[in-house]
């Protein structure tokens, strides 16, 4: 299965999602954004996309 990692416009922080999700809850705000339309940082394994989104949030000093 593939993954992609959005960056969520209201937070700013990054979260994993599946490939095929029409659309994605943010775990830190709740905000929903659809996936084809959000910024997308990453696509590929969750182990990939995983090691993305800590590397966006850390970036962000928003921690892991």
């Amino acid at each position: 299965m593939r993954y992609v990692a959005v960056v969520c416009p209201r937070c700013g922080k990054a979260s994993a999602a599946r490939l095929d999700a029409k659309r994605h809850q943010c775990p830190y705000c709740g905000y929903v954004m659809q996936v084809e339309a959000a910024s997308i940082i990453a696509v590929g394994s969750a182990r990939a996309v995983r090691e993305a989104v800590v590397r966006h949030n850390t970036q962000m000093g928003l921690g892991s």
